[in-house]
């Protein structure tokens, strides 16, 4: 919410801000040509599934954090990178990517009605053990409508991948997993302050919502970092990102990459402190 308060503060002081008369050359504007930025992430979880259909009398439906007893907290690495291109140097290319990994171990107390190629039933009260693991990648293009000494307002599209890996069985025997992959494609919009010549201000909120047939998957993304350009083709900066993502499928579907029967509903806070080469 802060994010898109602030997002939309941005898009207020642009259409406030006074037309320029000459457009200056985009080789003196303070905007990075290309970058690549690795950072570490602390993340906090939150996610529930179901797999299989209630009407079937066979699946599972889990909040996988309380019920499997996961850490919802966790650090991880991340990878940012973008590359501007064109004379005007208008149109952007960006990438990002980290990943999750998670075991556990507990008792459960009550049954879990698993389809037997996933290892189930277990019966409760039973001893369980389990993983969680999943990756972010996001790619992402994007065209800055306005690019000058202080603003830079892009707009574009994105699409989010999320392999995930899930899979529990009794403690003592082989885990069962199940795979699966939720692309998304987005809507973008950006907007890059330029505060001084060593600070600079970017946000970033990303969102889609689909519904065809038997699928239907949204996603909401919002993104807020402050950078210190400390030295040359190096900065420093501290950034904090919200992302809620849900797919559900009731049958076959046409969307590629998602061959599950269910649901997943994934929410994740993360702040991350990373540097960034750039020149």
């Amino acid at each position: 919410k802060i994010a898109c308060m602030l997002l939309m503060a941005s898009l207020l002081a642009i259409l406030a801000r006074p037309v320029c008369a000459e457009e200056t050359d985009p080789k003196d504007l303070p905007w990075d040509k290309a970058y690549l930025t690795l950072g570490i992430y602390f993340i906090n979880v939150d996610s529930d599934f179901r797999l299989g259909l209630d009407n079937l009398g066979a699946g599972i439906e889990i909040d996988v954090e309380e019920f499997l007893g996961l850490d919802s907290n966790d650090g991880a690495f991340r990878v940012d990178a973008g590359y501007r291109f064109g004379k005007s140097r208008k149109h952007v290319v960006d990438f990002s990517w980290f990943g999750f990994r998670r075991e556990g171990s507990t008792t459960i107390t009550e049954d879990i009605d698993l389809p037997p190629e996933l290892g189930g039933p277990i019966t409760a009260p039973a001893g369980v053990d389990s993983i969680f693991n999943f990756d972010i990648i996001r790619l992402g293009y994007k065209y800055s409508l306005i690019l000058d000494e202080r603003i830079d307002l892009k707009l574009g599209a994105g699409l989010f991948i999320m392999p995930l890996e899930f899979g529990l069985a009794a403690t003592g025997s082989p885990i069962s997993k199940t795979d699966i992959t939720a692309p998304l494609p987005t809507i973008a919009v950006g907007v890059d302050v330029a505060l001084s010549p060593k600070w600079f201000l970017r946000q970033n909120l990303e969102l889609f919502y689909l519904q065809i047939s038997n699928y239907e998957g949204s996603i909401t993304n919002t993104r807020l970092a402050v950078e210190y350009y400390a030295w040359k083709h190096v900065a420093l900066g501290l950034g904090i990102e919200g992302t809620r993502i849900n797919v559900e499928t009731t049958g076959d579907t046409n969307v590629p990459g998602v061959d599950f029967i269910g649901s997943v509903g994934f929410n994740y806070f993360g702040a991350q402190a990373f540097v960034k080469f750039y020149y």
